[in-house]
């Protein structure tokens, strides 16, 4: 099970309040030790991504709200999580012993 320092890592992590009755701390904990903590806030993100797919920019009365930047905000901290579960790839020299025959 996650830790209580896990759990409020992942909400700083992805601007959730302690008292959010959608992620629950038994929610995120169970997607902490199911899918590790990256791929967490990955899906985290991509779900409120989703939530606000349906906003739609307004403009009236001279002022604008840019309500579908949202998503486009939401997937773009997902990528970054994304970005940081993907392992490095490493290069490096190594030596094979051989035998002549």
């Amino acid at each position: 099970m996650a830790t209580d320092t896990q759990l409020a890592q992942i909400r700083r992590m992805t601007a959730l309040e302690i008292d959010d009755e959608t992620y629950t701390d038994s929610l995120l904990g169970g997607m902490i030790d199911d899918l590790g903590m990256e791929a967490a806030v990955k899906q985290v993100w991509t779900e409120k991504a989703a939530a606000v797919a349906s906003l739609v920019d307004i403009t009236e009365s001279g002022s604008s709200r840019s309500f579908s930047r949202l998503r486009d905000a939401y997937l773009s901290m997902a990528s970054a999580a994304a970005a940081a579960e993907t392992p490095a790839k490493t290069t490096g020299s190594f030596t094979v012993g051989i035998t002549r025959v």
